[in-house]
């Protein structure tokens, strides 16, 4: 009788660890991979150490759970504030996976351990300057990759920010790009960068990064992103409702074949 009852009581155990083991899998970042990402994602605005730059100070959390609210606030983002939502349900370029190693990064690299290397330098090329056009390319394109193109694309395509590699239709273009640099979008994502509004870039390196957007030559096939539809659940979600439907099936067994 008992050898009856264990093929399914061990099948059932099986799904439920299966499950539980594939949910544990996106709780669990690695920080070394998390490391690169977070330069290449978040240094920028939040500083290669982690103090803060015209992002959040990285070195205290609120709640409980601190990789739980930071993955939460990478992937989702703070509405109505200069973090966008990073995650592919969102619209954004990380998977879940990129969000847990960075989580795991923040985590461990700024509570008390050294932060890896600084960010890369970029030699940037001679561009010609444009006629009628104050600033210097050259200088503004360091300034560009630097502080714009985590967001925008190195070539100005877009990634989470706007496409900026693009006929701008105005009449004077570049008073107007200095202008959304120096004061940022207010209830966007994107902030001000200018000193003046407790940005990180001087009104000559604002002048300059808008002569080298002037010179950026648009990308065919890439437009702006825009946010992609997330579907019914999420992964995440998909992954607790499996443990949970595991765990009914493995209890609704045992009752079953107690009454059996």
């Amino acid at each position: 009788m008992r050898a009856r009852y264990s093929l399914p009581l061990l099948a059932a155990f099986g799904l439920a660890l299966f499950a539980g083991a594939a949910f544990a899998q996106t709780e669990t970042g690695d920080p070394e991979r998390g490391g690169q990402l977070f330069v290449e994602n978040c240094a920028v605005c939040h500083g290669v150490d982690g103090e803060g730059r015209i992002g959040a100070s990285l070195e205290s959390f609120p709640g409980i759970d601190v990789s739980a609210t930071l993955r939460q606030t990478i992937s989702r983002g703070v509405p109505g504030s200069v973090m966008p939502a990073w995650s592919e349900a969102k619209g954004g370029p990380l998977s879940e996976q990129d969000i847990a190693d960075i989580s795991a990064y923040i985590v461990s690299a700024f509570g008390g351990t050294q932060p890896i290397a600084p960010l890369p330098t970029y030699q940037a090329p001679v561009i010609q300057p444009l006629p009628s056009v104050a600033g210097d390319p050259s200088a503004g394109a360091v300034v560009y990759h630097a502080n714009c193109a985590v967001c925008h694309g190195d070539q100005g395509q877009g990634r989470i920010g706007r496409t900026l590699a693009k006929e701008w239709p105005v009449n004077e273009p570049a008073p107007y790009i200095a202008r959304l640099v120096s004061d940022g979008v207010s209830g966007s994502p994107m902030p001000a960068w200018a000193s003046s509004k407790g940005g990180p870039l001087s009104d000559e390196q604002i002048e300059d990064v808008t002569a080298y957007i002037l010179t950026l030559s648009p990308v065919e096939g890439a437009p702006t992103p825009t946010p992609a539809s997330p579907g019914p659940i999420s992964l995440t979600t998909g992954l607790i409702l499996l443990g949970v439907v595991a765990v009914l099936i493995v209890i609704g067994l045992i009752v079953y074949y107690r009454r059996a």
